[in-house]
């Protein structure tokens, strides 16, 4: 494993896209694991060596002296006892589950059920806790946590809720969301569609699971009575979100109705001259106001973009993966 110093300690090879990246904030260093490369160690940017040291050869072992004293390469040892190194790499996965995980009726990859996740990151977080940032984290972990969680969580959960005493919420909170595929038919209504095309949808602009992850962003230009009009349409996934928006070109169409095959969608006037952009600018950009501005999607994302789609179908019932995502329905 490689040591760099350049711009701080940085201990392995940090995952180079969000999307990708699977963390852990402790105390004095963030771990980071790539979920396609699925390795067990992690990489480590350490911002206080004095407070990282206290746990780090958990993560490490004998190469923490190594990581910390100024060696530009170190060895990670294969043997050992790596229960708490497992457990910050499943918290660090749910992590990444929340954030990332790509639940498309298109691709075939279901939703993840929230109250597993919670569940089964808060017994994972009470094995890890003493090197974390949040001396709290277990606790407001546990109060998210309602009656009924999965049947191999439940025992665990229980003895942690009286141990912290914890007063879990006695109401029961909304499972994985049901949500269908809304396939064929453009996104134009009444009128004459002089142009239509597809786009891909940039995760990193939108809030998990409020759309499809695998379902393109569809738009038309429609002439309507003599005027011409931009009509854009994205599929929703499990999650409720905030409101929507797309850009093509230099218009904005807020995505703000629900057309009957429960898309997400909207209009807006253009000119006539959007018939004139050459074809690499007709794109449309869905975001999420507030959460991301609209930009080009990366080099690389549609590519990267079906990679963890695959990723996550080959997680549901693996016996290696979380069982949140295993149990994924």
């Amino acid at each position: 494993m490689r040591v760099s110093r350049v711009a701080g300690l940085v201990a392995g090879a940090w995952p180079d896209r969000p999307e990708t990246t699977a963390l852990l904030e402790a105390s004095g260093a963030v771990l980071a694991w790539d979920v396609l490369a699925d390795g067990p160690v992690p990489a480590a940017r350490v911002h206080d060596p004095e407070l990282a040291s206290d746990w780090l050869w958990e993560i490490y072992g004998s190469a923490t002296d190594g990581i910390l004293d100024g060696a530009e390469e170190v060895t990670v040892p294969v043997d050992g006892d790596w229960r708490v190194r497992a457990a910050c790499r499943i918290v660090a996965q749910l992590n990444w589950v929340e954030a990332w995980w790509p639940a498309s009726a298109v691709a075939g990859v279901p939703a993840v059920d929230p109250v597993t996740l919670h569940a089964e990151r808060a017994i994972n977080l009470s094995i890890v806790e003493h090197f974390l940032d949040d001396l709290d984290a277990v606790v407001r972990a546990l109060a998210t946590v309602p009656p009924e969680v999965h049947p191999e969580l439940a025992a665990r959960i229980e003895a942690l809720s009286e141990n912290y005493g914890v007063a879990r919420p006695d109401v029961a909170v909304p499972r994985q969301a049901d949500y269908a595929l809304a396939a064929g038919g453009g996104p134009g209504s009444a009128g004459t569609t002089v142009l239509t095309g597809s786009s891909t949808v940039d995760w990193t602009l939108v809030p998990a699971g409020v759309v499809d992850a695998a379902a393109p962003a569809e738009w038309a230009v429609v002439r309507r009575q003599g005027t011409t009009a931009l009509d854009v349409a994205v599929t929703p996934g499990p999650r409720p979100g905030p409101r929507l928006a797309a850009r093509f070109g230099e218009t904005d169409v807020g995505l703000d109705e629900v057309d009957d095959l429960g898309r997400f969608t909207g209009s807006a006037p253009v000119p006539p001259s959007v018939l004139m952009l050459p074809p690499e600018r007709r794109v449309v950009t869905v975001y999420a106001p507030g959460f991301a501005e609209p930009a080009a999607l990366a080099p690389g994302a549609e590519e990267r973009q079906a990679a963890i789609l695959a990723y996550a179908r080959s997680r549901i019932g693996s016996t290696t993966a979380t069982l949140t995502e295993r149990t994924a329905r």
